[in-house]
């Protein structure tokens, strides 16, 4: 498996149909700011097409280890979803010639370093990051279609039932096109082909922990701890550092607040 050829067609499928899969995040899920119906056919996310359409999970199977019980909250309203049922439509050649050779690239790695003698290699740590931010660009459009439910504790106001979450997150009121701008953003990432410059944004941790543990903010940072492999990686989408050791600091105050 060449892991360069799969990424560049991925780059390049997302590149060139970018444009008509925003129209239809605008149209399927900001109805109101669009112009035309709402579309009744979903499309793959990575290159538009309607056929043999799959559900690819946002987290990959074997980061949870396949576990149908392990879930998360939203923390803007408390909802809770389970990992297995988070997925976005994905055509059966970007699910399963792209995606799943990605991920077999990096289950491959993970199981051949052993971070106690060694480490990942250059290329390694750029595939790394782009792999997180596949993720990044799903969990994006998940939350775009993901509704303002009434959770079991959480307030409600009617007026918000339609509203995506990914909306609602905006800390300044509601700005549909800040969502669609960060999606945008998510997108411009994974057609970007070089990482060089990204890779003081990756902190990685050896962990003896036994569980799985995973937190997020959108366009912002994602952790991801695996324990399978003895690792967590933390990564920072958007923003950029001069070194390991600041971009590790800042990963800290993270960590000590939320985990």
């Amino acid at each position: 498996m060449n892991i360069d050829i799969k990424l560049r067609g991925l780059r390049v499928k997302l590149r060139k149909n970018s444009k008509e899969i925003m129209e239809d995040v605008l149209n399927r899920h900001l109805p109101k700011l669009s112009m035309t119906d709402k579309p009744k056919k979903e499309i793959c996310v990575f290159c538009a097409d309607q056929n043999n359409l799959t559900k690819e999970h946002v987290l990959p199977k074997w980061t949870f280890e396949n576990s149908v019980k392990k879930s998360f909250i939203t923390n803007i309203n408390g909802s809770e979803q389970t990992y297995n049922k988070t997925t976005v439509p994905v055509c059966a050649d970007c699910n399963n010639n792209l995606l799943g050779s990605i991920e077999s690239y990096i289950i491959s790695i993970l199981s051949n370093n052993d971070l106690s003698n060694s480490f990942f290699s250059e290329y390694e740590l750029q595939n790394i990051i782009r792999w997180l931010e596949i993720i990044e660009y799903k969990f994006q459009l998940l939350e775009i279609r993901r509704k303002f439910l009434k959770s079991k504790s959480g307030n409600y106001n009617e007026y918000l039932r339609d509203i995506p979450v990914s909306v609602m997150r905006n800390e300044i009121g509601y700005l549909p096109h800040k969502a669609l701008c960060q999606i945008r953003s998510a997108q411009k990432r994974i057609t970007q082909k070089s990482k060089l410059n990204n890779q003081n944004s990756l902190v990685i941790f050896k962990t003896k922990n036994e569980g799985f543990y995973f937190f997020h903010h959108l366009n912002d940072f994602i952790f991801l701890e695996l324990p399978k492999f003895g690792v967590a990686f933390f990564y920072f989408y958007s923003r950029q550092f001069e070194n390991e050791e600041n971009s590790k600091d800042e990963a800290m105050k993270v960590i000590k607040e939320v985990y």
